[in-house]
């Protein structure tokens, strides 16, 4: 299936959200981001109470991934799977677009290099500069979801 034409499933929802956990009050995470719901960054223009709704919630993450699928649609040609769809979404959402556009993951699947991709994907443990060990779990479940037919 062409990417263009893929959306995320609730299968790569669930997923995003077991790894991001839900907090209706904002948080400084240890990279140093101001958090808020399922993940979702709060931007240094964005005016956000100290507290939302699930509903909010719930809005930020679908605009997010919104977000994210738009990067993988200008970057990605190549017909991708659901599983390799909802993989990639997760990163991207994990990593921050520009950060994970600095992988060379998205690059390496644009080539149909998923090998080399998944390599990187496994390391891609940065956020905002910082090194997070915590993310290894995260990157090898969407990995295991990457590589999956």
């Amino acid at each position: 299936m062409i990417c263009r034409s893929l959306k995320i499933s609730s299968s790569g929802i669930e997923l995003i959200k077991q790894y991001q956990g839900l907090s209706l009050e904002k948080y400084c995470d240890e990279s140093g981001l101001w958090i808020i719901g399922f993940g979702h960054v709060i931007g240094p223009k964005e005016t956000t109470s100290a507290f939302i709704t699930l509903a909010q919630a719930e809005q930020f993450l679908y605009d997010d991934i919104q977000k994210c699928e738009d990067v993988l649609r200008e970057n990605i040609a190549r017909p991708l799977t659901q599983e390799k769809h909802d993989a990639l979404i997760s990163l991207i959402f994990s990593c921050g677009i520009k950060d994970c556009l600095n992988t060379g993951i998205i690059q390496e699947v644009a080539r149909g290099n998923n090998a080399q991709a998944t390599l990187l994907w496994r390391n891609a443990l940065m956020l905002n500069g910082k090194k997070i060990n915590s993310l290894a779990q995260q990157r090898q479940a969407e990995c295991a979801l990457f590589d999956s037919e």
